[in-house]
């Protein structure tokens, strides 16, 4: 088993440290400062910045403008990106990679040449729309409803907590056709274009954390869209959604990884200038060990994501579990960590002008978002119980 980053890995790996850290983490503060109105602006100019390197066009072909790199290569970057400012990998993330998966994997040709080229260049935004008021952890309950109705389709509903919803140009909804059939083949997904008739969006929630990534509902009232905006075939909308979401979590664990490892190097910078009672603080035995736990939980953290990669590229039937692993391990962890190194700051980790204060409401998402912490569990411990069942 070789650890070492191939020669692509490693010139990716420097070259977005060195880009992210310049064009990205000097604005994290204040995306995450901004007023509602001002958001928008900021964090499209981030999502045109991480165009400008590649990372938007990392995990699709060529033709479309993209790069097309492997899924560990792309959590390499991913790491940088989130580092230098998680709001920045959250947006770029739900756009290119939520929206942009799902449209690779099972879009047409014009679906692909419609959208692909300006996800890839940062001129058009993507949204991934399945969570409802009522169906979080259980997807399957969604409400929205599509009804054809002769070339059209008629969507009904409210799809919540949307990342980039106020920014998109187009939202990937998950809505039942037939409900009869159950969520395995009763449930369609539409490209729904703003400004479709029936299409709004309300104020973005004002959130605890990754506050310059933008999330709002997403409300369809007798909202119109072609036959052509259906995503693959009819009835496979479910399906789409939970493959899209194995992503989605490999993404998850990455930007939990990024927190954590900026809130480590903030630890362990402000521990060797910190002076108490005539010594630095990185002296005492007790902020040393939190620094020694933090160097363990992120090494982990980030070999289990580079397994879920590895595993998800390579087509592993336990690709799914993997990356549950990875999702799971990687938020409690940036939680942890960012807890500890508001605790190395003291008070001033209390306070809005220090990052780790910023990095401390941002972790928590981890454990919340792309499937609760409790979910990844019941799914680990199902895949278990199925593995060495009797």
């Amino acid at each position: 088993m070789n650890y070492d980053y191939t020669d692509v890995q490693k010139s990716v790996q420097e070259n977005f440290a060195n880009f992210c850290q310049k064009e990205l983490a000097p604005r994290a503060q204040m995306l995450d400062k901004a007023h509602e109105e001002e958001v928008p602006a900021l964090i499209k100019e981030n999502i045109r910045k991480l165009a400008s390197i590649g990372y938007l066009g990392m995990a699709h072909e060529e033709k479309y403008g993209g790069t097309e790199l492997d899924l560990i290569t792309q959590a390499i970057a991913g790491e940088e990106v989130a580092r230098a400012c998680a709001s920045s990998f959250l947006s770029a993330g739900a756009s290119c990679g939520l929206f942009g998966v799902p449209l690779k994997l099972f879009g047409s040709e014009a679906q692909k040449q419609k959208f692909l080229p300006g996800i890839i260049s940062g001129d058009l935004i993507g949204a991934f729309g399945l969570t409802e008021p009522e169906a979080g952890s259980d997807a399957a309950s969604i409400k929205t409803t599509a009804v054809k109705k002769g070339n059209e389709w008629v969507l009904n509903g409210v799809k919540t907590f949307i990342t980039n919803a106020t920014l998109a140009d187009v939202v990937l909804v998950m809505a039942y056709n037939d409900k009869a059939a159950g969520p395995g083949a009763g449930v369609t997904a539409f490209l729904v274009e703003k400004g479709a008739p029936g299409f709004s969006v309300s104020k973005p929630f004002d959130k605890l954390g990754f506050r310059g990534s933008p999330t709002a509902e997403v409300i369809l009232q007798d909202c119109v869209v072609p036959d052509g905006a259906v995503l693959g075939n009819v009835g496979q909308g479910f399906i789409q959604a939970m493959q899209t979401l194995e992503f989605g979590r490999i993404g998850m664990a990455t930007v939990a990884l990024g927190i954590a490892v900026n809130a480590m190097e903030l630890s362990n910078a402000y521990s060797k200038e910190r002076k108490t009672f005539g010594k630095p603080l990185n002296r005492y035995q007790m902020i040393s060990f939190k620094l020694a736990d933090m160097m363990i939980m992120t090494d982990i953290a980030r070999m289990l994501i580079h397994k879920a990669a590895w595993a998800k590229e390579a087509k592993n039937p336990e690709a799914a579990i993997h990356a549950s692993c990875a999702k799971l391990f990687a938020s409690e962890t940036a939680t942890q960590i960012a807890s500890m190194a508001v605790q190395v700051f003291g008070g001033y980790g209390y306070i809005k002008e220090f990052p780790v204060e910023r990095l401390y409401r941002d972790a928590k998402l981890g454990e919340i978002g792309e499937g609760a912490s409790e979910i990844q569990r019941i799914l680990i411990a199902k895949s278990i119980l199925a593995k060495y069942a009797k």
